[in-house]
């Protein structure tokens, strides 16, 4: 998209204000203690690099929800679950606040209307283990947990972002009326097709893995080889989602370790550009998907000044 004042203007549809990229725990422990002058400073380097629309995953201390208020008097169109939902004892606790069951969740949800969410994000299974291959925590909520929590959140007019690794989990989500499938690694052409089917879009979060193999970053030089297999696989999925026509909308993760904000969209831009599409492809598919995940309404877009799709 094309913007009057600043030129192009671009949509990451997948970060997290509350980590860095470099020393994340020091990061949050400076946060908590309520000086946001860090996000400010991010902020202001997403707007330098007119990437003026953002997603938030969620945490657990409140930084994604004063980043939205702080982002709301720079131009920034900043969307936030406030929190995520995660199982109890599970994977998620940096991310979110857990429940144990539907009547865990009953309660949760009202404190989390509270804060206004721009979406519910939900957490269905662990991370990706670099050093194990395939595993990923396994599936947190049963089908009928997680139905209910999306309907609930549909009832109010949110749309659900739902962090999903293996085939059986995205599939699941879809099932259960997901808005978006974040992640998504070890997925099969058959879970594609379900994503397609239903108008699913994907966040496929490439940088993560992406960047670690680009720096040949010492840290995992143990695990390099199951990295670049699950990258490489991961970017052979999402060519494949395209064939299908699986909307892909472009998010960075960016806080996650090695992807930086600001930076991170462009990062996410190239590790797309190797599933054989041209950049200006992939700025299309990143704006138009990204708008369709976080439900920009038009009078927002004109907010920002914007008039067309700059296709160069």
């Amino acid at each position: 998209m094309y913007n009057k004042r600043v030129g192009k203007m671009f949509v990451d549809s997948h970060i997290h204000i509350s980590l860095n990229g470099i020393n994340s725990k020091k990061w949050r422990m400076g946060l908590m203690k309520g000086d946001y002058t860090p996000i400010l400073k991010i902020l202001d380097e997403y707007k330098r690099k007119n990437v003026l629309i953002i997603r938030d995953g969620g945490d657990n201390f409140g930084a994604s929800l004063a980043a939205r208020d702080l982002a709301g008097q720079m131009g920034i169109i900043y969307r936030t679950p406030g929190w995520a939902i995660y199982k109890k004892g599970r994977y998620g606790s940096f991310l979110g606040k857990p429940v144990g069951d539907i009547n865990d969740f009953k309660n949760m949800f009202v404190e989390l209307l509270k804060v206004k969410p721009d979406h519910l994000k939900v957490i269905l299974t662990g991370a990706v283990d670099f050093g194990l291959y395939g595993q990923v925590g396994g599936i947190s909520f049963t089908f009928e947990e997680l139905y209910y929590i999306i309907q609930c959140a549909k009832e109010k007019n949110l749309s659900v972002m739902v962090h999903a690794n293996s085939s059986a989990a995205v599939e699941m989500a879809v099932r259960a009326g997901a808005d978006t499938i974040e992640h998504g690694y070890f997925i099969t052409e058959h879970a594609l097709h379900a994503m397609a089917e239903s108008d699913v879009v994907w966040v496929p979060t490439l940088s993560p893995l992406g960047n670690i193999i680009e720096r040949d970053d010492l840290k995992y030089r143990s695990q390099i080889r199951n990295i670049k297999r699950i990258y490489d696989e991961h970017l052979a999925a999402v060519k494949k989602a395209i064939e299908i026509g699986v909307k892909i909308a472009v998010g960075s993760d960016s806080g996650s370790y090695g992807v930086y904000h600001g930076q991170g969209f462009f990062d996410e831009v190239m590790h797309m550009g190797k599933c054989g599409i041209s950049k200006k492809q992939v700025y299309k598919m990143a704006f138009e998907n990204g708008v369709k995940a976080l439900d920009i309404k038009s009078s927002e877009l004109k907010s920002l000044g914007t008039c067309r799709f700059d296709s160069d």
